[in-house]
């Protein structure tokens, strides 16, 4: 029963969308066909400290992804979690310089409470599905929306979730961006970064900071890397 209120308090705070780096709103667009990607990242606020990986490949107009996070929560807890999503972005749902695409995922999770050495069970913790555009604004600029629902399998309730972010390229080894994602019940999280190419369109490290709007002491910084079309043309 603790563990149950454990994972209650704890995982359902917090529900990702499986989203590219550096931004976590997600574009419509794919890996591309039989190419894929690796991406890392590590990120500390004052409370937690966390590290993901997050591979993906792609199929024709679908790319599969996976997630695997591991947090150091507060009073040395820690969070494991584990997620799979399924992004579609067809070349019919291109008008132009917009582009619309649609993503569904999956997620569990586990938590270690202090002092215990034996972990914790899986958990189902959540089931969502965003619907994605992207606009090619011109002149370096492109911005993203999303629009979805997450079914919290922890509370037994659907959160509503809203993204929305702009990022501007003025070289090609540079990509900077800021960004709003808005879960309901849960607040606001302001993010900005950049990203600086070592290989155009290959090889990137990125660097992030974010807030909650109306939080205090909820800054956090990131810092990771992506490596993209390991084993395309």
């Amino acid at each position: 029963m603790k563990k149950a209120l454990l994972l209650a308090s704890l995982l359902s705070a917090s529900l990702p969308a499986f989203a590219g780096r550096p931004l976590a709103t997600d574009d419509a667009g794919t890996v591309g066909d039989k190419q894929c990607q690796f991406e890392v990242w590590r990120e500390r606020s004052k409370e937690t400290s966390s590290g993901v990986a997050a591979p993906a490949c792609g199929l024709g107009e679908f790319e599969l992804g996976a997630e695997f996070d591991r947090t150091k929560l507060p009073d040395e807890q820690t969070k494991t979690a584990q997620g799979v999503a399924l992004k579609w972005a067809p070349e019919m749902l291109k008008f132009g310089p917009v582009g619309f695409g649609a993503k569904l995922w999956t997620g569990r999770a586990r938590v270690n409470p202090a002092g215990e050495d034996e972990k914790g069970g899986w958990q189902p913790v959540e089931n969502g599905a965003l619907a994605l555009a992207s606009w090619d604004i011109g002149a370096g600029f492109t911005a993203h929306a999303n629009l979805g629902s997450v079914r919290d399998r922890i509370e037994h309730q659907n959160v509503r979730l809203a993204n929305l972010a702009l990022s501007y390229a003025p070289h090609e080894r540079v990509l900077l961006f800021a960004e709003a994602q808005n879960v309901q019940r849960a607040g606001t999280t302001q993010s900005t970064g950049l990203r600086l190419w070592a290989i155009p369109e290959k090889l990137g490290i990125d660097l992030t900071a974010s807030r909650v709007a109306g939080v205090s002491n909820s800054n956090s910084f990131g810092v990771g890397f992506g490596w993209y079309g390991i084993l395309g043309d």
